[in-house]
Formats: C-alpha cells, sequence, structure tokens
C-alpha cells in the first residue's frame, strides 16, 4: 500500500477504508470512532503522517494519547517557516553547571535547548530534569534506551518542551515519546492519597493515567521562569494543588502546592 494511497487529505472528514485498514494493522483495531476522528484532526493539523510514524495514537490502558516523534515535531516547526534553529542540547549535574557534552558515567540531572523563531529576541529554552522523565523498572533503576543512552533521551524530552514553548498554535497536546514513556513506569504498590473533606479523611487511590497527568503538570512548573508563570500555574491548578502523588517512583510524595512554592523563593531570590 503506497503513501499516495493513504495519504491524509486536508477536507475528509473520517479515514476512508483502506486509511482505516492500515491504522488497523498498526494496533488502531479496537480505537473508538472518536478517538479515531481525534487523531485525525491531529494528523490534518500537524500535517504530518501517521502511516510514516511521524504521528500516533498509543493505547494506554483504555486512555488514548497522540504522540509524535522527535522528528515530527521538527517537521512541523520547520513547516511554519518561522524556525530559525536551536541552541544546545546542555546538560547539567549536581554542581548547576552546563556543558555542551555529557562525560560522566551517572546520567545528567537535567537537560536544556534553546529553540529559535524569527522575530524574537532570543531563543526559548526549556529545562526537562532527569527524574521527571526517566523510565525505570521495579528496582528504580533507568531501563532500556534510558539507562544506554541516558543524555540523548533527556535532550530530546527538552528539546520538545522547547518546541512546545516556541510553537505552542502547532503542537500544543502534542508529546514526544520519550516525554511520555515514564507513564508506563512500574509502581511497587497503588499510590494513594489523602484528601480532607470537613474534617473527615477519605483515602483516594490514584490511577496511574491521574499520576501521569500530575506528572506532566509538574513539569509546567518546572517551566516557570517567571513569578507571572507561576501565579498563572497556580491558579489553573488549584484543584489538583494539594494531592500528594510519587514524582519519581521510590521517592517520597510530593505536591503541586510544595514545588510551586519551592519554585517561588528561587523566584523571589532572583527577583524575576
Amino acid at each position: 500500500m503506497s503513501n499516495a494511497v493513504l495519504a491524509v487529505k486536508s477536507d475528509q472528514k473520517f479515514w476512508d477504508d483502506m486509511q482505516l485498514a492500515a491504522l488497523k494493522q498498526i494496533g488502531l483495531a479496537d480505537a473508538p470512532k472518536a478517538e479515531l476522528g481525534a487523531f485525525l484532526h491531529y494528523s490534518q493539523r500537524t500535517g504530518l503522517d501517521p502511516f510514516a510514524r511521524q504521528i500516533y495514537m498509543i493505547n494506554r490502558g483504555g486512555r488514548y494519547t497522540i504522540q509524535a516523534s522527535i522528528d515530527g515535531l521538527r517537521i512541523v516547526a520547520q513547516r511554519s517557516g518561522e524556525y530559525a534553529g536551536q541552541v544546545g542540547p546542555f546538560f547539567c549535574g549536581q554542581d548547576g553547571e552546563w556543558t555542551d557534552v555529557w562525560l560522566e558515567k551517572e546520567p545528567p540531572l537535567a537537560a536544556k535547548v534553546g529553540v529559535m523563531r524569527k522575530g524574537f529576541v532570543e531563543p526559548l529554552f526549556a529545562v526537562a530534569k532527569f527524574e521527571s522523565y526517566c523510565v525505570v523498572g521495579r528496582d528504580g533503576k533507568p531501563s532500556g534506551l534510558w539507562s544506554k543512552m541516558p543524555d540523548t533521551m533527556i535532550a530530546k524530552c527538552a528539546e520538545a518542551l522547547a518546541l512546545r514553548k516556541a510553537f505552542p498554535n502547532d503542537l500544543s497536546g502534542i508529546y514526544s515519546t520519550e516525554e511520555m514513556e515514564q507513564v508506563d513506569n512500574a509502581a511497587p504498590a497503588p499510590i494513594k492519597a489523602v484528601v480532607e473533606i470537613a474534617q473527615e479523611v477519605k483515602p483516594v487511590e490514584l490511577t496511574e493515567e491521574q499520576v501521569a497527568d500530575l506528572r506532566l503538570k509538574l513539569n509546567q512548573v518546572y517551566d516557570a521562569e517567571t513569578l507571572v508563570t507561576l501565579k498563572s500555574l497556580h491558579e489553573r491548578f488549584a484543584t489538583v494543588l494539594d494531592i500528594p502523588f510519587v514524582a519519581v517512583v521510590n521517592t517520597a510524595p510530593t505536591t503541586l502546592r510544595k514545588e510551586i512554592m519551592a519554585l517561588k523563593s528561587m523566584l523571589e531570590e532572583r527577583n524575576v
């Protein structure tokens, strides 16, 4: 089946029969019609080819998410006509010093990438913390490519964050494979949260999807570079600020409020 036959047209309302057959072959045989419709919309909006695996839909426990390869995100940025290159990646360890090559045996603690857009005075930088995205096994240690090439993997996450910051109209809601892999991290036991309502304490079990959503919100907090941005996030996340969750497997639970307040103190010291 040629790519020309499967090509997605900008004016089509739904997948045709040949496209649906091809989608079934790549793992979407059981996807609901509504989810397939959303996938078509994202494919048309980005111009990425789902049959060339530039963009794809993943089923995680009955919940479908739209993902793109890092090359797919680059293609969207390039096609915009506003993309002007990148700065980085840069890596840092415990000393907080940024370097353009990582030569240590231990993984970097974070990676930073800046994306340049025409008409912008400076690059739009994004920082990705290794612990926020690393895929780990039940032993809590990095697994797969995160063990073999940790610098490359976290650099891709930082680049994806930076590309979305630079091109929000084109890339909002689309995450790279590397960013979403941590959703499948193995958890040793169900994660509990405690919610107080009228002095009554009720245990609430968070699903893996809820934990993944809180982790993505936490990454947005880490990306905040000004107090104004941090205040906006505080207001947007008001309903989930005090839900304890494990940001990284085998670490103590935290809350969005705790992390926001910690970052607030740092930004106030820098007067930004």
